[in-house]
């Protein structure tokens, strides 16, 4: 694969992860768990980090369609993060609230965990090339 395409479908990828967590903001929609047990800030941290990711994602896609060679380190650091947030409220390590998972934001963080790990395969990829 030559590093325009890798590039390309970096790019979709990540906003493909941006867009998926839209959806899957705590407290809202999909995630209807109650995280009142929560510090204000551990929840507001949280949150803030969750922001950080998509519009980052937002941002590294940009450079990657210009195809700056940097933006396969950028994806691969994002899918990293994306794969420790999903794989830690799959794991049930962070948030820990009482109320179970929905079956929506379970079925949601799924599809996002395996997507990150594409990224991180073709982030690596890019960057070998």
């Amino acid at each position: 694969m030559n590093q325009s395409l890798l590039a390309t479908v970096t790019a979709a990828l990540l906003v493909w992860e941006a867009l998926l967590l839209i959806p899957m903001v705590p407290g809202k929609l999909i995630d209807t768990r109650d995280f009142s047990p929560l510090p204000r800030w551990q929840y507001n941290s949280f949150n803030v980090y969750l922001t950080s990711l998509g519009l980052a994602s937002f941002v590294v896609a940009g450079f990657a369609m210009a195809g700056q060679h940097w933006a396969f380190v950028a994806a691969l650091v994002l899918s990293l993060g994306y794969i420790a947030v999903f794989a830690a409220d799959l794991g049930a390590v962070f948030p820990v609230v009482p109320d179970p998972l929905p079956v929506q934001l379970l079925v949601l963080e799924a599809i996002a965990l395996a997507s990150a790990g594409v990224i991180a395969v073709i982030a690596i990829q890019g960057v070998r090339l």
